[in-house]
């Protein structure tokens, strides 16, 4: 089995992200996210409802990104 830091990174296009996958934004600075919610809208617009930490704060944030656009799937880790 091959150690998961070699493994090549999953993209997949926003469109098909589910609440509860994890994300990182390769496209857009490297930012992990939790999908908690997603919604595809006419005109091919897929709006991101994300859970964000950072500094040890959780933040909720609302993004439109264009259908197509790809987000590397991150494995689970657990929350500590």
């Amino acid at each position: 089995m091959e150690p998961d830091h070699l493994k090549a990174p999953e993209l997949v296009p926003v469109e098909a992200l589910r609440s509860g996958e994890h994300v990182t934004d390769v496209n857009g600075g490297g930012q992990h996210y939790i999908v908690l919610e997603s919604k595809v809208l006419s005109g091919g617009c897929v709006v991101l409802e994300l859970e964000s930490k950072a500094n040890d704060q959780l933040r909720v944030i609302e993004m439109s990104f264009p259908a197509g656009y790809e987000m590397e799937r991150s494995p689970r880790r657990p929350i500590l």
